[in-house]
């Protein structure tokens, strides 16, 4: 195993052993308050969680890892995209190609690869049929209610989604007359902008809510321009007898530039760029209705059209033509329609759930040559088509301080195996600042078109996985969650020659650490730690062997609410494995910003003032020489709520 150099940068070791020094330092300074449930500081009672059975669910009764984002916090950091949100989460794994102001970002879920995450938006599944993943810079963040995150295995309910879930839940329609509004905008280095808008009202019957925005930059780093411009609408009406139909839907089209690629495809003196645009839909039209005392059905028809086109051209420099000269493109026309149906009971010692989903995607691959390479001509594939198709159950009994859950999901997909994923967790609270969770699944990822297009006869990849955890806030004002997780995983596709096998063995284990003090005199401070070791062989790539990946988040939030004014101060690092790096990568440092707000007391306005500086200290982190991050810049920005 490698060793990374994780605190051998002054700064970054420094910092974050002030920030980890004074951790148990404040918690047993603080104030106690009594009358708390520590529990809640992760969840608020009255609220519940969604992601793990379908149906709404309290935190202290789910056994998996689960983490949730609120709109809150969202707010409170002044991101610009979804991949700068979920850095902060344990377990999340996020892969930018620039971390410029707009860009591609992926992400992996506790060391897993990128295909085995699922990802919702509005209950509508954005994984790309090309790609398996999710491209996330499409999702304008305005428009979120609460993010909830699944770390392991979800396929008894969710099907393919062999790493887990992110499910964006969107903010509700409003119920006043007179709509609530919130705009703002932002300026930072290289003209990088963002504006947007949203709108929420309606009346006893009927509700709204409507958001508009726009993202545009010059290029932080390399000229990497990026521009999005986004849409979103939400009509809820109230039906008879405790039903009600809401429809939503978005259009969003990121378009920016990636890298400058020298010698591309091994041809001397081709120095291109990479241009990236992408036009997304997303749809859904719903039902719910309480059929009787806590019996409840939910139903759903949604779309998801996505068209990515991937345009190469000249850097005008070498044998590639003027500035800008096309020379080759790729596109790929992605369309999915899905129903989903679920019955959900709720009584005081037990919840089921039942629920059946059907899905038919369709994509259209085709490609373009410039004059370089002989053209200009194209050429188009004939369509791939899919269909899929899933059943699932699961129960929560509660008894006392107990609670179990087993589940199981059958799925049929035409252009692969059908897969059978059973699950089983339990939670018990040990004290009355404890609890305990525990759950063994197995699951699966099942091949996306553009894979099973290339290689026909490929298998889903499957894993069998075990979790435990704690909660506890047994420390006066501190609260600790751990999780310890072991996913083995099987029929892993082999990528190393066209056809794709099932030829390998992956296994993961590892640990996941949260701690959280309570505010003490306005502040407060969090930090988080994620390992994943890979031990993995005939995947197509090396061999091996205790290959770590890992993560840290150290962030500082202080406010002093009678004037207003909040800052903080966050840290990410990211040490990356074999799996994730290429060409002289550098991530061996942490990458700090800070933030500084304040809040005016304007006649009909609540105003907030920001000012944000990014990568303070000028570190870099990167997985490939051809994208390293932007240096320190900073921006300023205006809220107003009304």
């Amino acid at each position: 195993m490698t060793y990374p150099y994780f605190f051998r940068n002054r700064t970054s070791a420094g910092t974050a052993f002030f920030l980890l020094a004074l951790l148990p330092a404040l918690s047993n300074a603080a104030e106690t308050d009594k009358a708390q449930n520590p529990m809640t500081m992760y969840f608020d009672d009255s609220q519940m969680v969604e992601v793990a059975t379908r149906a709404p669910k309290p935190m202290a009764q789910v056994a998996e890892n689960v983490s949730v984002i609120t709109a809150e916090e969202i707010e409170g950091m002044h991101a610009h995209t979804l991949g700068e949100i979920l850095d902060r989460v344990a377990g999340m794994f996020v892969e930018f190609d620039g971390r410029d102001f707009l860009g591609m970002e992926t992400m992996r879920i506790s060391g897993t690869r990128r295909q085995h995450a699922l990802f919702l938006l509005d209950g509508v599944r954005i994984n790309q049929n090309s790609s398996g993943y999710a491209q996330l810079s499409f999702v304008p963040l305005g428009i979120i209610k609460r993010i909830e995150i699944i770390k392991g295995p979800a396929s008894s309910s969710w099907g393919s989604a062999l790493g887990g879930v992110v499910n964006i839940i969107t903010k509700d329609t409003g119920t006043t007359p007179v709509p609530k509004a919130t705009a703002s905008a932002s300026y930072g280095k290289a003209n990088s902008r963002e504006v947007s808008l949203d709108l929420a009202g309606g009346g006893e019957k009927v509700g709204y809510y409507l958001y508009g925005g726009n993202i545009d930059s010059d290029g932080l780093k390399l000229d990497r321009y990026g521009e999005r411009n986004s849409a979103y609408g939400k009509l809820q009406v109230k039906l008879p007898n405790n039903s009600s139909l809401t429809a939503a839907g978005g259009y969003s089209d990121p378009n920016y530039k990636l890298l400058d690629w020298g010698n591309a495809w091994g041809i001397s003196d081709l120095n291109v760029y990479d241009d990236v645009g992408t036009h997304n839909f997303w749809g859904t039209v719903y039902y719910d209705a309480e059929l009787a005392q806590k019996l409840n059905l939910h139903l759903a028809i949604q779309r998801y059209k996505n068209e990515f086109m991937d345009d190469f051209r000249s850097l005008g420099t070498g044998n590639g033509g003027p500035n800008g000269d096309f020379i080759y493109r790729q596109n790929w026309d992605d369309e999915v329609n899905s129903f989903s149906s679920n019955l959900n009971w709720a009584g005081e010692n037990l919840a089921s759930n039942i629920g059946f989903e059907s899905s038919r995607s369709k994509m259209v691959y085709s490609s373009a040559t410039g004059v370089l390479f002989g053209g200009p001509s194209s050429s188009t594939d004939d369509p791939a088509q899919e269909e899929r198709r899933g059943l699932y159950a699961n129960t929560t009994y509660t008894q006392g301080k107990f609670s179990l859950t087993p589940g199981i999901r059958y799925d049929y997909n035409s252009n692969s195996q059908a897969f059978t994923s059973p699950s089983l967790g339990a939670t018990y609270q040990l004290a009355n600042d404890t609890l305990l969770r525990a759950s063994a699944a197995r699951g699966f990822s099942a091949p996306y078109l553009s894979a099973i297009q290339n290689s026909p006869g490929l298998k889903p990849e499957t894993i069998t996985a075990y979790q435990a955890g704690i909660e506890t806030h047994r420390v006066p004002d501190l609260l600790l969650k751990l999780t310890v997780f072991q996913y083995n995983i099987s029929d892993a596709w082999n990528m190393s020659s066209v056809p794709w096998v099932n030829a390998g063995h992956i296994r993961l284990h590892g640990v996941e650490f949260e701690a959280t003090t309570n505010e003490y005199h306005g502040l407060t401070l969090t930090a988080n730690f994620t390992l994943a070791s890979e031990n993995s062989m005939g995947d197509g790539d090396t061999d091996r062997k205790n290959d770590a990946t890992y993560t840290a988040n150290l962030i500082a939030d202080y406010r002093l609410r009678e004037y207003g004014l909040r800052a903080e101060l966050a840290g990410h690092y990211y040490w990356m494995n074999g799996d994730l790096i290429n060409d002289n990568p550098i991530c061996n440092t942490f990458l700090w910003d800070a933030l500084l707000s304040k809040e005016l007391a304007l006649p009909l306005l609540q105003t907030e003032i920001f000012l944000k500086a990014h990568n303070i200290f000028n570190g870099s982190q990167y997985w490939d020489f051809a994208y390293p991050n932007p240096d320190r810049w900073v921006e300023a920005g205006v809220v107003f709520k009304f």
